[in-house]
């Protein structure tokens, strides 16, 4: 596992303070070094060169150092294991409690096991390519673990070259040397020692930046599923407004349209009612201008008779002779008789007429009355039977005594008035 990745799953943990300022110390007595180490990060780091630089150097070595590869890899596992049993932990006593055995697991298992940048994996190393058979010997005098037979030739030898590479040059300029190395090494230590606060503070860096992140996020669906809502709502709302709105319309529309119906179909006869009526009416006033001829000229006749009446009437009254007074008498009767007929005819073709004109106006004005009862409001069936009876039935002309209509227009309209 990358550092990258094990700096993931430890900012993700719920007491990170804790994997942070854990100690652990390693000591390779043999080597003479010993490392401190504190929180989880810094000694991954550690661990995690260590296996990197064994991997560059694991091609054609002996199972001897293999093993301490595998043991830093060891170290590597417990401390993911750890983390991946009780991160979500939050109690330090139980967390010291659980990690006292896999903490010791890991202090106890450095006995025989090399660095990769020790100078002693250095000289095993060359040991092993140059003189292979000595290797054995080398690598248990080093590791302090005597139990090869001295009297075997390569085994002797594997001794004395790591006893010449342990004391060799014991002068004052390898105490110098020596003095320098140890202050070198003092300064790696004090690197080393300043690696936890780092690993610490990137640790906490990290944890933080992931909690933000999740703040953000969870911020970032609530705003989602808040402007998702509103949009949900505002659609809805809007597709029933738009809903009515269309059904509505598509009332309206075809209200319309039947009006429009309507008024193609009654428009014609509208039309001719209209100019009927204005027919009728002229109709009338011409029978009202005979009739007051008529009645001007039996009255003219009458007043002139009675002025200037004929001799002849006269004399058969005082002769005796009173034949020709019965026949002028019989004529002008008979004259007056004709007169009164034609009048009697004039004046029912005139009132007829008007009549008729005044019903075709009614007619007129239903018909448009009608429609825009279909336009404001709905028309029951019934109610449209009744007006189209009373636009199409058959009309009284006044001209026969019992002629009649089932029911005048007047009577319709006042009936939809009263409602």
């Amino acid at each position: 596992m990358t550092q990258t990745e094990f700096r993931k799953i430890l900012s993700e943990t719920k007491n990170t303070k804790w994997f942070n300022s854990v100690e652990i110390n390693l000591r390779y007595t043999h080597l003479n070094l010993s490392f401190d180490f504190k929180g989880f990060g810094h000694i991954h780091r550690f661990v995690s060169q260590q296996i990197k630089g064994w991997e560059k150097l694991s091609e054609n070595l002996p199972n001897e150092l293999l093993a301490s590869k595998k043991h830093f890899e060891f170290i590597e596992n417990q401390l993911i294991s750890f983390i991946n049993s009780y991160g979500s932990q939050e109690n330090e006593s139980n967390l010291d409690s659980h990690f006292r055995n896999p903490k010791n697991q890991i202090q106890s298992h450095t006995g025989i096991h090399f660095t990769y940048d020790c100078p002693e994996t250095e000289f095993l190393i060359d040991v092993y390519k140059n003189h292979t058979q000595s290797f054995i010997g080398a690598y248990t005098y080093l590791t302090g673990n005597l139990n090869q037979n001295i009297a075997v030739k390569d085994n002797f030898n594997g001794y004395l070259l790591a006893y010449e590479f342990t004391l060799k040059d014991s002068t004052l300029i390898t105490e110098r040397r020596n003095k320098e190395k140890s202050s070198l090494s003092k300064l790696r230590n004090d690197f080393q020692n300043s690696l936890p606060k780092l690993d610490s503070e990137l640790v906490e860096h990290l944890k933080n930046s992931t909690e933000k992140y999740e703040e953000f996020g969870t911020s970032l669906d609530e705003f989602k599923e808040d402007k998702e809502k509103t949009y949900s709502d505002w659609f809805i709302n809007t597709k029933g407004e738009f809903e009515e709105f269309s059904n509505k319309s598509d009332e309206r529309l075809k209200e319309l349209e039947d009006t429009y119906k309507e008024k193609l179909k009654l428009e014609e006869p509208a039309l001719y009612w209209s100019k009927r009526g204005e027919k009728l009416k002229k109709q009338g006033w011409i029978a009202l201008g005979v009739l007051v001829g008529l009645v001007l000229i039996v009255v003219f006749s009458l007043g002139k008779l009675l002025w200037t009446t004929p001799e002849q009437i006269y004399e058969s009254f005082f002769n005796g002779d009173k034949s020709a007074a019965i026949r002028w008498s019989i004529i002008y009767i008979t004259f007056i008789s004709f007169m009164a007929f034609a009048i009697r005819a004039v004046t029912k073709v005139m009132f007829s007429s008007f009549h008729l004109a005044r019903d075709c106006e009614e007619r007129h004005t239903l018909t448009y009355f009608y429609l825009s009862l279909l336009k404001d409001s709905k028309v029951e069936k019934e109610e449209k039977q009744l007006i189209m009876q009373a636009l199409f039935s058959r009309a009284e002309t006044g001209l026969l005594k019992d002629d009649s209509s089932p029911t005048m227009p007047n009577d319709i309209i006042g009936k939809f008035m009263s409602k």
